[in-house]
């Protein structure tokens, strides 16, 4: 009968065990927020390349990665490197938006466990922007580095173009604002302030009347006492 206890008691220590150990390394609800907090403050960046071909893609490269975090993206495990950054081994199509997930790292209590998602909106190239008329017409929107529009071919381009050199034309010229004399500005200045400079002058003017006609006065007994 006592062996039985014993044995029952060293069974259940047996169990708990191994409960007390690992209890340290669940994924709990406070890590879990900690670490999405930290993928929360990773930044995307898109970055334009081209290849032999000068055909153009994107590159996408993630920076302030937790050493916590890491990535997952076709079927690849991503780790931050020592500058806290993940290049991303794929190539990018302009014009898309693109999901990058982020997963517990292996530090972690929480390994693989999905912790946040962020996306990045890569423009489309405009390779008509580089095309000799956009150097002097560089304002004109289908020169545009990152033209969201369709541009059908050539020809619509050349079009459009014309189009948009014709309403240019018909803008009149921009005069040039004549400098200002220093008188002018003074009565720009007295104008936009009337409210202040229009009762200090009648205050002004107040007393100098009243300087005029005292001094007048005082003339006029002068003369009578000379007499």
């Amino acid at each position: 009968m006592k062996k039985n206890k014993i044995f029952l008691l060293l069974s259940f220590l047996i169990i708990l065990l191994p409960l007390h150990v690992n209890g340290a390394d669940i994924c709990s609800s406070t890590k879990y927020n900690k670490l999405k907090r930290e993928a929360f403050n990773a930044e995307l960046k898109y970055d334009l390349k081209f290849d032999e071909a000068h055909k153009s893609y994107f590159t996408v490269t993630v920076y302030n990665v937790s050493s916590n975090l890491m990535i997952k993206y076709n079927g690849s495990i991503l780790i931050p490197d020592k500058d806290n950054k993940i290049v991303i081994p794929s190539f990018f199509d302009g014009g898309k938006t693109y999901e990058i997930k982020f997963y517990g790292g292996y530090k972690t209590s929480c390994v693989e466990e999905y912790i946040y998602s962020k996306k990045i909106a890569i423009p489309k190239y405009n390779v008509y922007s580089e095309r000799d008329e956009c150097i002097e017409y560089e304002e004109f929107k289908l020169c545009n580095k990152y033209y969201a529009g369709e541009i059908k071919n050539d020809t619509d381009f050349e079009q459009q173009l014309e189009e948009y050199k014709k309403s240019i034309a018909k803008k009149p010229p921009v005069e040039l604002e004549k400098e200002k004399s220093i008188f002018e500005k003074i009565i720009d200045f007295y104008m936009d302030n009337i409210i202040i400079t229009g009762p200090i002058t009648i205050v002004l003017a107040a007393s100098l009347i009243v300087y005029v006609v005292i001094r007048l006065i005082r003339r006029k007994k002068r003369i009578k006492l000379d007499f």
